[in-house]
């Protein structure tokens, strides 16, 4: 009886750290591409009179990268995990827009952030901007740059939106700015 019970007991030990070991191969295994959405953030940049000078306005948020990986990989991956971050996208709506008030007050718009991990401010433009009225702009991004380095050990994003106007502004500009990020992450 104790011989059966103790290969028993090895069986259960073999079968267990065959387990365990077939879940660190799978782990490793384990890949996803999550698009994520850092925030979106609200910027008001104030009336100028003057054309002749750059207008901008910052913007400081929050987000805890680790956790929104594990919320996706079932606590699986971490930020640890990231292999790979790229933007997809920038776009900017103004709020309360209007006839006399929106982008095609603007010669020319750039959208930029930094993070605590790096503060290097990465930024995209729109250099020659139309002078037709738009409400919403989606600013071109190389979709190939790798980003990973200022997603990786913060949790501190500024965002930027700033441009030269074409055209004197009376009342603040409001304008939300989403920017959007294929994160990879590897086992």
């Amino acid at each position: 009886m104790k011989k059966q019970s103790f290969l028993a007991t090895a069986a259960l030990t073999c079968f267990a750290l065959f387990a365990l070991n077939s879940c660190t191969k799978l782990a490793k295994n384990l890949q996803y591409d999550l698009d994520m959405q850092t925030a979106t953030v609200d910027i008001v940049l104030p009336p100028y009179a003057d054309t002749a000078i750059s207008v901008s306005g910052s913007q400081a948020t929050n987000c805890n990268i680790d956790s929104f990986i594990k919320a996706n990989t079932a606590n699986v991956l971490g930020v640890s995990n990231i292999t790979s971050a790229k933007i997809r996208s920038c776009v900017l709506t103004l709020t309360g827009a209007t006839t006399a008030l929106n982008f095609a007050n603007f010669k020319s718009i750039t959208g930029s952030f930094y993070t605590s991990a790096n503060q290097t401010p990465y930024s995209v433009a729109i250099p020659l901007n139309p002078d037709v009225f738009a409400t919403t702009l989606t600013l071109p991004v190389d979709t190939s740059r790798e980003l990973k380095g200022y997603l990786t050990n913060t949790n501190q994003f500024v965002y930027t939106l700033g441009g030269m106007l074409r055209r004197p502004t009376t009342d603040s500009i409001r304008c939300t700015a989403t920017f959007t990020f294929k994160v990879h992450v590897q086992g």
